[in-house]
């Protein structure tokens, strides 16, 4: 999937830092995601990569420095005005309306989309397309059998994918994934990435993942942070040889 260089890249941090007391977990990150990027950000345990993607989303503010969605300084914007101009993540399993079945959950994630989030029990049209949509969805996450189920009673893998297909619902011009494939069963996460492969050029993905072969096979392009800094940058295969990334792992035992 060849990208534009000439435009603007989808999201972009400049000088980004941030310092919580005088502990600094984010030092001069300079970023760059090319519009279709499937682009992994790995590093050791502590890193900062949630961080990051904290900043990114707007959960966090930055000490300093700047955050652009398509060349425009969002770095202001709350977490839902963020969200409203496409960029998505996936959510923690404790914001999940955990009596409510999935295909509701995936529903009112659409009905927001598209500005009718307090129409769920109302508005018999914009309920059953709604509806509709979120199936297809966890149709092509292999969840059709748990449509009906309160997600309480899903195993923690399962309620991944929820918050994955939630996110996924609001059509993102920009996915970010904390370790999707976390706690997630080897077919399950296959399945993940498989989606987040097939998704249309247009949507820019970030993900954090734990497992390399995973990284591997899905990334185009890695970054690897190491103390808050992004410290290398490259191809798979770039990233694989590198002596200093592979000192880095070996030194802290694992990745992360």
């Amino acid at each position: 999937m060849a990208n534009d260089h000439k435009s603007e890249p989808a999201l972009e941090t400049r000088s980004l830092y941030r310092n919580f007391g005088s502990l600094r977990v984010s030092s001069n990150v300079n970023f760059q995601l090319p519009i279709g990027a499937r682009h992994a950000l790995i590093g050791p345990n502590g890193a900062g990569k949630t961080t990051f993607i904290n900043l990114l989303t707007g959960s966090l503010a930055p000490s300093s420095g700047k955050v652009f969605f398509g060349g425009e300084d969002v770095t202001s914007l709350s977490v839902h005005r963020r969200v409203r101009k496409g960029i998505s993540r996936t959510f923690q399993i404790n914001s999940l309306f955990r009596e409510m079945s999935v295909l509701e959950n995936v529903q009112l994630s659409v009905l927001e989309r598209r500005s009718l989030g307090r129409k769920l029990f109302g508005g018999q049209k914009a309920q059953r397309e709604a509806a509709e949509e979120a199936y297809d969805l966890l149709e092509r996450l292999g969840m059709t059998n748990d449509a009906k189920s309160p997600v309480m009673y899903l195993p923690y893998g399962r309620q991944r994918l929820v918050e994955i297909a939630i996110a996924l619902a609001r059509e993102p011009k920009i996915l970010l994934l904390d370790e999707p494939a976390a706690g997630v069963p080897p077919a399950d996460s296959h399945r993940v990435f498989d989606l987040i492969e097939g998704l249309p050029s247009s949507i820019s993905v970030l993900f954090i993942e734990h497992d390399m072969k995973l990284v591997a096979r899905f990334a185009r392009r890695i970054s690897v942070l190491v103390s808050g800094e992004i410290v290398r940058e490259g191809s798979p295969e770039e990233i694989a040889k590198d002596p200093y990334v592979r000192e880095v792992y070996l030194g802290h035992g694992r990745h992360g």
